[in-house]
């Protein structure tokens, strides 16, 4: 008679970041037909680490000449190389931003309360919607493809992992929805499934283009990336629950061009700015909930060493 208790297992590494009380501020936003007089419009760079291995999924099965991975699931490329998509980047920073930010629930599969419904009106919008949009507005911000540029591909032995129980019992309590989830990093689980990767210690480029920001939306985006005094380790990709898919966003650079110069002279010469007072102003505009900071920098901490992903099919 088998001794195994279900409730033995190690916990799946996640833990939730409590949702704000009260409806989120919402307001007309800023548009993209013209420059604001006082709204910041330009670039920002960065250089993304890979923290642990990366696995964004092309949806291919790829033959290898290797008799220990004959199918291998392969790695999104772009015209051959391998790529962060603009769309994974900005789909995980997004929800980082939301969860730190006086904004509404876009998407859980538990009860949320009314007032953290998302706004349908694309004239009313919180601060996550505008700065990454919604249906019907497109939103201040677009993420470049991030191109490896030092570093290389691997192949990893990970595991199965199944789709999420339809349940909602794990993400409520006493009725009310735990929050917004988010996976821990940590040693990597091992298993039998060959995943092409970009290895562990890569970097790639970063590049996000953005319009009629504020100093503080500007200053929240950076924020989520893991830029400032809390420092955050962001996940992205497939197999987030196995911890992979940690990475650090390192070296940013944010230059600004003045929208006055751009109506008279075509060629603009950017002009870089400050971080620090970005990040200031995202405090001072009231965009950054400290509870919900903290926890969220607590869950994304890296290393790890005190949280291991289970190994096995889950």
């Amino acid at each position: 008679m088998s001794n195994y208790d279900p409730d033995d297992r190690m916990p799946k590494p996640y833990e939730f970041v409590p949702l704000p009380v009260g409806r989120p501020l919402l307001s007309k936003p800023a548009g993209h037909d013209r420059y604001g007089s006082n709204l910041l419009s330009g670039e920002l760079r960065a250089t993304i680490i890979a923290r642990s291995p990366i696995h964004v999924a092309s949806g291919l099965l790829e033959p290898r000449r290797d008799p220990k991975n004959p199918l291998v699931k392969a790695l999104f490329r772009s015209n051959g190389q391998p790529v962060i998509p603009g769309t994974s980047l900005k789909g995980c920073i997004r929800s980082i931003v939301e969860a730190i930010s006086p904004s509404a629930v876009t998407m859980t599969k538990a009860f949320i309360p009314g007032d953290l419904d998302p706004s349908r009106s694309a004239e009313r919008l919180d601060v996550t919607q505008r700065i990454f949009g919604m249906l019907g507005y497109q939103g201040n911000v677009a993420f470049a493809d991030a191109r490896l540029c030092e570093g290389t591909t691997a192949i990893i032995r990970s595991v199965q992992l199944h789709q999420p129980a339809k349940s909602t019992r794990p993400y409520m309590e006493n009725g009310v929805t735990k929050g917004r989830k988010f996976y821990m990093h940590g040693t990597l689980a091992k298993g039998e499934l060959p995943l092409e990767v970009i290895a562990e210690g890569s970097s790639l480029d970063l590049l996000a283009r953005f319009e009629n920001l504020t100093h503080g939306e500007l200053g929240l985006l950076l924020t989520g990336l893991g830029v400032g005094d809390m420092k955050l380790w962001p996940k992205l990709g497939g197999a987030k629950p196995a911890c992979l898919g940690t990475i650090e966003v390192t070296e940013p650079s944010v230059t600004i061009f003045d929208s006055h110069v751009g109506y008279a002279n075509f060629a603009i010469e950017p002009q870089p700015m400050e971080i620090a007072p970005l990040l200031e102003a995202a405090r001072t505009e009231g965009l950054i909930l400290d509870e919900q900071m903290s926890k969220l920098a607590d869950t994304l901490r890296w290393p790890r060493m005190d949280r291991t992903c289970p190994d096995g099919s889950y």
